[in-house]
């Protein structure tokens, strides 16, 4: 294969035990290159073992080592380079690994990991330093894989090694270096985005077991969940996380029955004093008169800010629930608890909440940070056909703005992603979708920890949301969810940027198969929009600077840019495609 004249390397970087030794040098040999495993460097240049290494000078001496390592392994040229598990971490060590280089996560689940390292290592305990410590060894993988997952999300492929042979491995790595490294390396703004990352790690909390990412946005840091069955540790989670206080259970009126009672009483259980107020189903809930109820409720029950808010439902639950807690006593403790896919993947994580105004979406809002995210992936089995395919949406987003391999995943898994009732009796189909929503998460994390309030990197979030949200605005929120125009934005943005010379016709195309696959609209020609309506409620975007529109388009997957000069023709003609 033909590679690009100014890659220097392929780095491979992920948690221990996901294989990177192994593949770097049989990559190495497909590619006629040389491999250089870091830790092999580390020991050589220490005269001793990296337990050892670790017993002697603890982990900063490690650190250090590692540093140098890397360093030196980054000055070679045409080299599969293997990292250790946290050198990633470092953001001196991604940028001189990740300049001139092409960057795979290797992942894999924390059970696999587990067995993996068990079986290769267990003559020695302390082979891994960092998984060594009290309590069990599954939850020490987890938790620590959570704690670095936002680091790994940097990459420019993942490729999952859980089922995949040596050479299966390989040939997907190949196949994402002929796809895109020519355009990775191309992009002006990748190297800013994988050095800036979210920020240096803090020390370990113990969050327990489920956790599937940790977001770490300015002072606040916190757990996100990912379980089938999580709603029944709420009493466990608030312990962990430091909420003591009432709590007072903001739900969508559509899960009172369910899972809103069902954390009432695990609340209960353990004496915790609970609240409960239901608010209607549905954006148009997202007003100031449903805010000042839930003003009313709050007062009336005399809440204090030592108190906290859980919101049980949606995005839009979540959204209102999370305004209310930012703002009641100036600002009261808070819990997301998403019960639909939109919400685990998207809306609950990152402390973007808002109300909506009659002039448009999300206008009255705030960043407020929750204490955890608890998804329980259960609830999805009750969800509405249309709202999980909505939700999807922002799951084929991640992928078009992150993750290229996530997208073959869900080509392939469409079937039985959009089946999460089959999944309550079927282990391999519950861990399949846990793995994609979990995957999804640390997307979200990684891009919020990075830039909590949309300054430059988080924009890339919005790509389809501008067309999208003011198809919402203008039908008055009742005909289209949110996924719904999402993906009737992706389309327009894709097409804009095709017609700007960024985005290939091929990926055009693949956004609207990938779209039919899970049974979303491509266009909303159907519901008759008027054109003048639209571009008045896309004037009114919160991403419009000094009178100019910012558009999030790609290069190609997982190369999202901002534009502010996209011609005034070019958006009609993407607007009329799509009305």
């Amino acid at each position: 294969m033909e590679l690009p004249a100014d890659l220097r390397r392929v780095v491979l970087i992920g948690f221990s035990a996901t294989g990177k030794s192994v593949v770097a040098s049989a990559l190495a040999r497909e590619l006629g290159w040389q491999a250089v495993d870091c830790d092999t460097l580390i020991e050589a240049a220490a005269g001793m073992p990296i337990p050892d290494i670790f017993a002697t000078d603890g982990e900063a001496g490690f650190r250090e080592r590692e540093g140098a390592a890397t360093a030196a392994a980054a000055e070679r040229d045409h080299v599969v380079i293997a990292t250790g598990g946290g050198a990633w971490l470092d953001p001196a060590n991604r940028r001189a690994l990740a300049a001139g280089g092409f960057v795979v996560c290797l992942e894999a689940r924390p059970a696999t990991i587990l067995g993996r390292h068990t079986e290769v290592e267990s003559a020695r305990a302390d082979a891994r330093p960092m998984l060594a410590g009290e309590g069990e060894p599954l939850a020490r993988i987890e938790r620590l894989k959570a704690k670095r997952q936002p680091f790994y999300a940097l990459c420019d492929a993942t490729v999952h090694t859980d089922e995949l042979g040596l050479q299966a491995v390989v040939d997907e790595i190949l196949i994402r270096l002929e796809r895109g490294a020519a355009r990775t390396l191309a992009s002006d703004s990748r190297l800013h985005e994988i050095v800036e990352g979210p920020g240096l790690p803090q020390p370990a909390a113990d969050y327990g077991a489920g956790v599937a990412a940790v977001v770490e946005a300015g002072e606040a840091r916190y757990p996100v969940y990912c379980e089938w069955g999580a709603l029944a540790r709420l009493p466990e989670i608030l312990d962990r996380t430091g909420i003591a206080g009432r709590v007072f259970i903001v739900a969508d009126e559509a899960v009172v029955g369910s899972y809103a009672e069902h954390a009432v009483a695990a609340l209960r259980s353990v004496d915790r004093d609970v609240a409960l107020y239901s608010v209607p189903s549905g954006e148009a809930s997202k007003n100031l008169r449903q805010l000042q109820d839930l003003y009313g409720w709050l007062s009336s029950e005399r809440a204090e800010r030592r108190d906290a808010v859980l919101a049980i439902g949606g995005g839009v639950t979540t959204d209102l629930a999370g305004t209310v807690a930012a703002t009641y006593l100036r600002g009261m403790s808070l819990v997301h608890a998403p019960t639909t896919l939109l919400g685990m993947v998207d809306a609950s994580i990152g402390g973007k909440v808002a109300i909506d105004l009659p002039g448009g979406k999300n206008l009255v809002g705030a960043f407020y940070q929750p204490r955890a995210v608890v998804a329980d992936v259960s609830t999805l089995a009750t969800l509405p056909e249309r709202e999980l395919r909505a939700g999807f949406a922002e799951v084929i987003k991640h992928g078009l703005i992150r993750d290229p391999a996530m997208l073959d995943l869900l080509d392939d898994q469409a079937a039985l992603l959009l089946n999460p009732a089959a999944a309550a009796k079927d282990a391999v189909a519950r861990d399949a979708i846990k793995s994609v929503i979990r995957r999804n998460m640390a997307i979200k994390a990684a891009v919020v920890s990075a830039d909590e309030r949309e300054a430059d990197l988080r924009a890339i979030l919005n790509y389809g949301h501008t067309i999208g949200h003011a198809l919402e605005a203008v039908s008055g929120y009742r005909t289209m969810l949110h996924g719904e125009a999402v993906a009737v934005g992706m389309i327009a943005a894709a097409r804009i940027g095709r017609d700007v010379g960024l985005t290939d016709e091929a990926l055009v195309g693949r956004h609207a198969t990938l779209l039919q696959r899970f049974g979303l609209p491509t266009s909303a020609s159907e519901q008759d929009f008027d054109g003048d309506a639209l571009r008045e409620a896309m004037g009114r975007d919160k991403k419009v600077q000094a009178g100019k529109q910012r558009w999030v388009l790609l290069e190609s997957v997982g190369s999202p840019v901002l534009r502010d000069d996209v011609p005034a023709e070019v958006v009609a003609s993407a607007l009329a495609s799509v009305t």
